[in-house]
């Protein structure tokens, strides 16, 4: 396959979530991902559900196209193994509690005495120093020190946003990193450490609501389903129960016009309430009694196609399983099947479409220690060895007894 990626190796120390979607990202382009997971328990993320298959959705969405090693690194002979696969890698990443991985040997110097040219990324909630270094920090709880929570929801109660989006932050700029780091590899010759704070990387992420506070001197309040800045805009109920998302505010007198002939309200155009968008904001309740009114008389399809027509940006507001079914989404052949330890397993396919370049979705999600024996004897390792290791509790094969006991 023509990949951007080939010949890239990556040992990956992560588990949960922000690292290991990192890792997925870095299969999808081609890099060959050797998962390294506890014996008998493997990665945390294994155990929350088991609704595919007997598998963990979780599992299913971070960890395809990775091989699995079980490996126990709080041993001598499970942290020599690791460092020889360290000296065959380009890059290694870790998400443990800042310390974790020093107490086993392997901070950046130690590291790179082993690979001089190696690529380190470490992701923690808070970055490796500072006061909150210590810290564990699971996607909800960086949610609310990143004020996320306070801005998202009701004006009568607070929410926390549904997905993982400061554990997809912290991945999205690993991967950018990691990528970046490689880049300037191929330039220098140099490896590097990078570092990847959560909290950093969604702070990033909240537009314009920093300059609310730095600039307007207030805090962005909670507004459910409409927009911060912007009126009209959000999802307004139709004749048939359904819900139709109309983008027609920010300002533009135009797009205003075309949205109150649209509707069929010419009148609204002249209206002294709506004439800009800061008043349709001051007047935001009164503005969507009207604009309720009128979308109310007829059903959803009738307005996706009227609004369409007018040039008026809108969408139906679906729920996941219409989403999943989406026509763009089954054109652009986004949702592929791999195979994997218990069948056939959906996965989604990498989003960037490529002219040059094709995306990786070879291997599903891993058992735990799937490919322990191949990998070790990759490293000379024979199969005698491999069995008083595992006998140790060093390494772990799958299909073992003490992988059946925890299934």
């Amino acid at each position: 396959m023509n990949t951007a990626l080939s010949g890239i190796t990556v040992v990956d120390l992560t588990q949960g979530v922000s690292g290991p979607f990192a890792t997925r990202l870095l299969s999808q382009m081609g890099a060959r991902v050797i998962k390294i997971e506890r014996p008998g328990t493997g990665d945390l993320i294994r155990f929350w559900d088991d609704i595919v298959h007997g598998m963990c959705s979780g599992h299913a969405w971070v960890n395809p196209g990775k091989e699995s090693v079980a490996l126990d690194l709080k041993s001598e002979g499970g942290r020599d193994i690791l460092h020889q696969l360290i000296e065959r890698a380009d890059v290694l990443i870790e998400n443990f509690v800042p310390g974790t991985v020093d107490a086993w040997g392997l901070n950046y110097e130690k590291v790179k005495a082993i690979k001089p040219d190696v690529i380190y990324c470490h992701i923690s909630g808070f970055g490796q120093e500072g006061p909150y270094r210590d810290r564990a920090a699971l996607d909800l709880i960086v949610q609310g020190e990143a004020g996320l929570i306070m801005t998202n929801g009701t004006p009568e109660a607070p929410s926390k946003i549904s997905v993982s989006l400061c554990d997809i932050a912290g991945s999205m700029y690993a991967t950018i990193g990691m990528l970046e780091a490689l880049f300037h590899r191929e330039r220098t010759g140099r490896g590097q450490d990078i570092q990847v704070s959560l909290l950093d990387s969604v702070l990033t992420w909240t537009g314009y609501f920093p300059y609310m506070v730095w600039y307007g001197n207030t805090l962005p309040k909670r507004v459910g389903l409409h927009h911060h800045t912007m009126a009209p805009y959000g999802p307004y109920p139709c004749g048939d129960g359904r819900m139709v998302i109309v983008a027609a505010g920010g300002g533009h007198v135009e797009m205003w016009r075309k949205f109150c002939q649209a509707i069929e309200c010419p009148d609204m155009v002249d209206d002294e309430r709506f004439a800009t968008n800061a008043l349709r904001l001051a007047n935001r309740n009164a503005l969507d009694e009207r604009i309720c009114q009128a979308i109310g008389s007829r059903e959803r399809t009738y307005w996706l196609e009227r609004f369409h027509a007018f040039g008026i940006p809108a969408g139906a507001m679906n729920d996941l399983g219409e989403a999943l079914e989406h026509p763009a989404i089954k054109a652009r052949d986004l949702i592929k099947e791999v195979d994997s330890a218990v069948g056939k397993v959906k996965v989604f396919d990498f989003p960037p479409q490529s002219s040059e370049l094709e995306s990786v979705n070879r291997l599903g999600p891993p058992a735990l220690g799937e490919h322990t024996a191949r990998v070790l004897a990759e490293l000379g390792i024979d199969a005698a060895t491999i069995e008083t290791l595992e006998s140790a509790g060093v390494v772990q094969c799958a299909g073992s007894a003490k992988e059946k006991s925890h299934v």
